[in-house]
Protein backbone atom coordinates (compact mmCIF):
# COMPACT_ATOMS: atom_id res chain seq x y z
CA UNK A 1 0.00 0.00 0.00
CA UNK A 2 1.23 3.47 -0.85
CA UNK A 3 2.33 6.04 1.73
CA UNK A 4 0.76 8.84 -0.32
CA UNK A 5 -2.84 9.90 0.21
CA UNK A 6 -5.47 11.66 -1.84
CA UNK A 7 -7.34 14.21 0.27
CA UNK A 8 -11.03 14.75 -0.37
CA UNK A 9 -12.53 17.93 1.13
CA UNK A 10 -16.20 18.79 1.02
CA UNK A 11 -16.73 22.05 -0.85
CA UNK A 12 -13.69 21.55 -3.12
CA UNK A 13 -13.22 20.06 -6.59
CA UNK A 14 -13.62 16.29 -6.74
CA UNK A 15 -10.05 14.99 -7.40
CA UNK A 16 -10.80 11.57 -8.93
CA UNK A 17 -12.56 12.68 -12.13
CA UNK A 18 -14.31 15.54 -13.83
CA UNK A 19 -17.97 14.67 -13.29
CA UNK A 20 -19.43 17.74 -15.02
CA UNK A 21 -22.38 16.76 -17.19
CA UNK A 22 -22.65 13.28 -15.68
CA UNK A 23 -25.56 11.89 -13.73
CA UNK A 24 -25.89 8.60 -11.91
CA UNK A 25 -23.74 6.15 -10.00
CA UNK A 26 -20.20 5.14 -10.96
CA UNK A 27 -18.46 2.17 -9.35
CA UNK A 28 -14.77 1.29 -9.38
CA UNK A 29 -12.38 -0.95 -7.52
CA UNK A 30 -8.84 0.17 -6.71
CA UNK A 31 -5.78 -2.03 -6.38
CA UNK A 32 -5.48 -1.01 -2.70
CA UNK A 33 -8.45 -3.32 -1.99
CA UNK A 34 -11.15 -0.66 -1.78
CA UNK A 35 -14.41 -0.10 -3.59
CA UNK A 36 -15.44 3.40 -4.68
CA UNK A 37 -18.98 4.61 -5.43
CA UNK A 38 -19.39 8.09 -6.88
CA UNK A 39 -22.94 9.47 -6.86
CA UNK A 40 -23.29 12.39 -9.29
CA UNK A 41 -26.28 14.69 -9.65
CA UNK A 42 -26.32 18.15 -11.24
CA UNK A 43 -27.24 20.78 -8.63
CA UNK A 44 -27.41 18.10 -5.92
CA UNK A 45 -29.79 19.11 -3.15
CA UNK A 46 -29.08 18.75 0.56
CA UNK A 47 -31.86 16.16 0.75
CA UNK A 48 -30.18 14.08 -2.00
CA UNK A 49 -26.73 14.31 -0.46
CA UNK A 50 -28.11 13.51 3.01
CA UNK A 51 -29.73 10.32 1.68
CA UNK A 52 -26.50 9.18 -0.02
CA UNK A 53 -24.25 10.15 2.89
CA UNK A 54 -26.35 9.25 5.92
CA UNK A 55 -28.98 6.60 5.12
CA UNK A 56 -28.20 2.96 5.80
CA UNK A 57 -29.14 1.72 2.34
CA UNK A 58 -28.38 -1.47 0.50
CA UNK A 59 -26.03 -2.42 -2.30
CA UNK A 60 -26.27 -5.33 -4.67
CA UNK A 61 -24.34 -7.39 -7.19
CA UNK A 62 -25.86 -8.72 -10.40
CA UNK A 63 -23.92 -10.28 -13.28
CA UNK A 64 -25.20 -10.15 -16.85
CA UNK A 65 -23.19 -11.45 -19.83
CA UNK A 66 -19.93 -10.99 -17.93
CA UNK A 67 -20.76 -7.47 -16.71
CA UNK A 68 -21.05 -6.85 -12.97
CA UNK A 69 -23.81 -4.40 -12.12
CA UNK A 70 -23.26 -2.77 -8.74
CA UNK A 71 -26.63 -1.48 -7.51
CA UNK A 72 -27.26 0.88 -4.60
CA UNK A 73 -30.36 2.19 -2.89
CA UNK A 74 -30.33 5.05 -0.37
CA UNK A 75 -33.90 5.82 0.65
CA UNK A 76 -35.64 7.02 -2.53
CA UNK A 77 -32.38 7.38 -4.45
CA UNK A 78 -31.17 4.37 -6.36
CA UNK A 79 -28.69 3.68 -9.11
CA UNK A 80 -26.59 1.08 -10.82
CA UNK A 81 -23.13 1.03 -12.33
CA UNK A 82 -21.53 -1.42 -14.75
CA UNK A 83 -18.09 -2.81 -13.92
CA UNK A 84 -15.57 -5.15 -15.51
CA UNK A 85 -12.14 -5.76 -14.05
CA UNK A 86 -10.72 -5.82 -17.60
CA UNK A 87 -11.48 -2.10 -18.03
CA UNK A 88 -8.44 -1.33 -15.87
CA UNK A 89 -5.24 -0.49 -17.69
CA UNK A 90 -3.49 -3.34 -15.83
CA UNK A 91 -6.20 -5.81 -14.74
CA UNK A 92 -3.54 -8.27 -13.58
CA UNK A 93 -2.70 -5.83 -10.76
CA UNK A 94 -6.32 -5.66 -9.59
CA UNK A 95 -6.78 -8.44 -7.04
CA UNK A 96 -9.78 -8.73 -4.75
CA UNK A 97 -8.43 -10.43 -1.65
CA UNK A 98 -10.41 -13.24 -0.03
CA UNK A 99 -11.75 -11.73 3.19
CA UNK A 100 -11.07 -13.10 6.63
CA UNK A 101 -14.27 -13.97 8.51
CA UNK A 102 -15.92 -10.82 9.88
CA UNK A 103 -14.03 -8.50 7.50
CA UNK A 104 -14.66 -7.09 4.05
CA UNK A 105 -13.94 -4.34 1.59
CA UNK A 106 -14.31 -0.71 2.55
CA UNK A 107 -16.72 1.23 0.32
CA UNK A 108 -15.84 4.90 -0.15
CA UNK A 109 -18.99 6.81 -1.14
CA UNK A 110 -18.75 10.28 -2.67
CA UNK A 111 -21.65 12.67 -3.31
CA UNK A 112 -20.68 15.08 -6.09
CA UNK A 113 -22.55 18.02 -7.61
CA UNK A 114 -21.90 17.29 -11.27
CA UNK A 115 -22.93 20.78 -12.36
CA UNK A 116 -19.77 22.12 -10.68
CA UNK A 117 -17.69 18.98 -9.91
CA UNK A 118 -17.77 20.02 -6.24
CA UNK A 119 -17.60 17.26 -3.62
CA UNK A 120 -20.60 17.62 -1.30
CA UNK A 121 -19.42 14.98 1.14
CA UNK A 122 -18.17 11.44 1.63
CA UNK A 123 -18.52 8.44 3.86
CA UNK A 124 -16.87 5.06 4.39
CA UNK A 125 -18.82 1.83 4.98
CA UNK A 126 -17.80 -1.77 5.40
CA UNK A 127 -19.17 -4.05 2.69
CA UNK A 128 -18.83 -7.22 4.72
CA UNK A 129 -17.46 -10.70 4.22
CA UNK A 130 -20.26 -12.07 2.03
CA UNK A 131 -20.20 -9.10 -0.38
CA UNK A 132 -16.40 -9.22 -0.65
CA UNK A 133 -16.38 -12.98 -1.26
CA UNK A 134 -19.10 -12.69 -3.94
CA UNK A 135 -17.43 -9.70 -5.64
CA UNK A 136 -14.10 -11.55 -5.65
CA UNK A 137 -15.72 -14.59 -7.26
CA UNK A 138 -17.33 -12.43 -9.99
CA UNK A 139 -14.11 -10.56 -10.80
CA UNK A 140 -12.19 -13.84 -11.06
CA UNK A 141 -14.89 -15.09 -13.46
CA UNK A 142 -14.47 -11.91 -15.55
CA UNK A 143 -10.70 -12.35 -15.61
CA UNK A 144 -11.10 -15.66 -17.48
CA UNK A 145 -13.58 -14.35 -20.07
CA UNK A 146 -12.74 -12.85 -23.45
CA UNK A 147 -13.07 -9.07 -23.19
CA UNK A 148 -13.43 -6.21 -25.62
CA UNK A 149 -14.92 -2.82 -24.90
CA UNK A 150 -17.56 -2.76 -27.71
CA UNK A 151 -19.02 -6.08 -26.50
CA UNK A 152 -18.95 -4.79 -22.91
CA UNK A 153 -20.86 -1.63 -23.96
CA UNK A 154 -23.35 -3.68 -25.97
CA UNK A 155 -24.07 -5.87 -22.92
CA UNK A 156 -24.47 -2.80 -20.68
CA UNK A 157 -26.95 -1.15 -23.10
CA UNK A 158 -28.86 -4.41 -23.59
CA UNK A 159 -29.20 -4.88 -19.83
CA UNK A 160 -30.25 -1.26 -19.25
CA UNK A 161 -32.84 -1.49 -22.04
CA UNK A 162 -34.21 -4.72 -20.62
CA UNK A 163 -34.39 -3.84 -16.90
CA UNK A 164 -34.73 -0.73 -14.75
CA UNK A 165 -32.43 0.02 -11.83
CA UNK A 166 -35.20 -1.14 -9.49
CA UNK A 167 -35.40 -4.44 -11.42
CA UNK A 168 -31.62 -4.92 -11.21
CA UNK A 169 -31.58 -4.19 -7.48
CA UNK A 170 -34.49 -6.62 -6.95
CA UNK A 171 -32.68 -9.37 -8.93
CA UNK A 172 -29.28 -8.69 -7.34
CA UNK A 173 -27.86 -10.35 -4.28
CA UNK A 174 -28.19 -7.48 -1.79
CA UNK A 175 -26.16 -6.46 1.25
CA UNK A 176 -26.99 -3.92 3.98
CA UNK A 177 -24.85 -0.82 4.50
CA UNK A 178 -24.28 1.46 7.42
CA UNK A 179 -25.36 -0.71 10.29
CA UNK A 180 -22.46 0.19 12.59
CA UNK A 181 -22.79 2.78 15.35
CA UNK A 182 -21.05 6.08 14.85
CA UNK A 183 -20.94 6.07 11.06
CA UNK A 184 -21.43 9.57 9.73
CA UNK A 185 -20.63 11.70 6.67
CA UNK A 186 -17.06 12.98 6.45
CA UNK A 187 -16.08 16.54 5.53
CA UNK A 188 -12.47 15.46 4.95
CA UNK A 189 -11.39 12.01 3.87
CA UNK A 190 -7.91 10.70 3.03
CA UNK A 191 -7.45 7.52 1.06
CA UNK A 192 -4.23 5.85 -0.10
CA UNK A 193 -3.27 6.26 -3.74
Amino acid sequence: MSNEFTVFKAGEQFPIADTRGKQGFFFDYAEDNMAILTCCFPNMTKRESDLVLASHGTVGLFMYQGVIFFTAKFGKIDGDAAYNINLHEHPEKIIVKEPAPGTGLPLYIFAVDSATNILIGSRVCGLGTRFTHDFRKMTEEQRHMDFNEPTFMQSVLECQNRWTTKDLHRMATTYKLGTKEGESPLDILEIPR
